[in-house]
């Protein structure tokens, strides 16, 4: 089930290769004709815009040689990733739009809240849909606000990164499933400087830190809660206005290495889990879902 947009030029005709220029510039696009494929490495978000008609071999849809393909049964904030793009691509070649979903713009002028509202229903009715045959999926959901905050910092974190510089790494949110409960995770290092906002669940991968045993250092990777990391990186990290924890030590200090030696692996059943298979727990739960 996806979200099905249509574009044409307000005049004239589209020239296939502007398009794919176009793309090409873009960040996070692949082209492929007659497709352009956006993939966010960071965030999860994906979805597609083609050119049909005589250059990809296929007939337009009702003279609309372009269109936008965005899957539902997807968490919310895929619609407020995509729309952006689409504004954009839409701008710089004056384009108009054909929407055929309920609840979405129709025909004429391209309209970002309709699109959000035309994709926002589709994504709503396939929660409907797939959860009747899928009842398992039930299990993937994570609150509407958890799930928009990590996707905010996943998309901003290139640029707070160009900010703190290269000497503060700054990794993505990440989703775990842990002990069957879908949950959120930050990697942290070896104690490295770091800047964090509070998750689930803190991976630490020991490398120069890692336990010796018969004078080996044995390499591994120990996730903690949220809760155990807190008291040393509150101690040592400095907030920024919009709650950030920055962690700006060069070397880590003694009693970060000697936290990070220390550390004891839990036993836990923990998986990776990638973004597109989250549900907004309030969809999940909604009447009729």
């Amino acid at each position: 089930m996806s979200y099905d947009l249509y574009l044409k030029p307000r005049q004239g005709e589209i020239e296939a290769q502007k398009v794919y220029d176009y793309f090409a510039a873009r960040p996070h696009f692949e082209v492929n004709p007659p497709q352009a494929i956006y993939r966010n490495e960071d965030t999860g978000v994906y979805f597609v815009v083609e050119l049909q008609g005589a250059e990809a071999g296929d007939e337009a849809e009702d003279g609309y040689p372009l269109a936008v393909n965005v899957n539902y049964f997807r968490p919310s904030f895929f619609g407020l990733e995509v729309e952006p793009e689409i504004g954009r691509f839409v701008a710089a070649f004056d384009l108009v739009a054909m929407d055929p979903q309920h609840g979405g713009m129709g025909e004429g002028e391209y309209v970002p809240e309709l699109f959000l509202a035309g994709w926002n229903a589709g994504n709503e009715f396939g929660y409907s849909a797939i959860l009747k045959d899928n009842p398992e999926a039930r299990g993937m959901a994570l609150a509407k606000a958890e799930l928009l905050r990590s996707w905010r910092w996943n998309l901003e974190r290139e640029a707070l990164q160009a900010v703190l510089g290269e000497d503060i790494f700054v990794p993505r949110i990440m989703y775990l499933m842990v002990d069957g409960v879908p949950a959120t995770a930050m990697v942290w290092p070896d104690g490295i400087p770091v800047a964090v906002v509070p998750v689930d669940f803190i991976v630490v991968p020991r490398r120069e830190l890692a336990p010796r045993r018969f004078f080996l250092r044995k390499e591994d990777n120990v996730v903690i809660t949220w809760q155990q990391a807190q008291p040393v990186l509150q101690k040592h990290g400095k907030a920024r206005a919009d709650g950030t924890l920055v962690l700006d030590y060069g070397n880590p200090p003694e009693d970060v290495q000697e936290f990070v030696r220390s550390l004891r692996e839990v036993r836990r059943d923990i998986s990776g889990i990638s973004a597109d298979r989250l549900l907004d727990r309030e969809l999940v739960e909604r009447p009729g879902a």
